[in-house]
């Protein structure tokens, strides 16, 4: 009986071991197929009988795994998402606050973003003649 040798690409799923690894042919070799698992890592050695054609379930999986994720969203004062804090006029935390947010937000090894945030937290949060949030009780 032949095994079929899956081409160079495709697909499958390896049933070896009573486990099942999904793979995607790398190449074949000395009686082997060599797989990598969908999205990267490490290649393995697999025999071609332990090969078979992915199920509808595991096509969803190996859709996923190989679907591009999109940059994440920047939320930063360069692409307008983030706007610079307005300081509180004669505040001089929130004027100390806003400087922190610049350095934060800058190029640099103090580069964090997460930081310039809390910046803005605070400036929105601490009080102020009139407060600049109000928390409002049921």
């Amino acid at each position: 009986m032949s095994v079929h040798q899956p081409a160079a690409g495709a697909y499958v799923a390896d049933i070896a071991n009573g486990t099942t690894r999904l793979g995607r042919v790398s190449r074949s070799q000395a009686g082997s197929v060599y797989l990598r698992p969908p999205g990267g890592g490490a290649e393995w050695a697999a025999s071609p009988e332990d090969l078979r054609a992915p199920t509808e379930g595991e096509w969803s999986s190996i859709r996923i795994l190989t679907t591009p994720v999109p940059p994440a969203l920047v939320l930063s004062a360069d692409h307008g998402l983030r706007p610079r804090p307005e300081p509180v006029p004669d505040c001089t935390l929130c004027a100390y606050l806003v400087r922190w947010f610049d350095l934060y937000m800058g190029t640099g090894p103090r580069h964090d973003e997460s930081a310039a945030v809390d910046c803005v937290v605070e400036i929105r949060n601490h009080p102020h003649d009139p407060p600049k949030m109000r928390i409002v009780k049921p």
